[in-house]
């Protein structure tokens, strides 16, 4: 291997480089895939975005806030909380319309 990199040293580089970048993007799959394998059904928090409720219980966020009453992000996207006092009502209130949302959008036939 060392008289190959003193040979051609740009294409040992390139390899090494991407060797290094197929690493690091499996691992960030692998870390995701693990994430999002123990966080599955989630029960849904203040602190948690629409569309990490939607990821969590596998349903379209956008449909999650179309059900749910609630506004569609703009720029950065709003925790439950952030929106409860956006529209000055409890939390408490905006988890149970998220929380209805998502029995209802379960309990619908899956769209082929």
């Amino acid at each position: 291997m060392i008289p190959l990199a003193r040979r051609h040293p740009k294409l040992f580089a390139a390899f090494v480089l991407a060797l290094v970048l197929a690493l690091f993007f499996a691992g960030r799959i692998v870390v995701r895939a693990v994430y999002w394998s123990q966080h599955r059904e989630e029960a849904v928090a203040p602190w948690m975005t629409v569309g990490y409720v939607g990821r969590s219980w596998r349903l379209d966020p956008r449909t999650i806030d179309a059900e749910a009453g609630l506004p569609p992000p703009e720029g950065r996207p709003l925790t439950l909380e952030q929106i409860a006092a956006g529209r000055g009502v409890p939390v408490a209130q905006v988890i149970a319309e998220v929380e209805a949302a998502i029995a209802t959008l379960r309990a619908a036939p899956p769209k082929p």
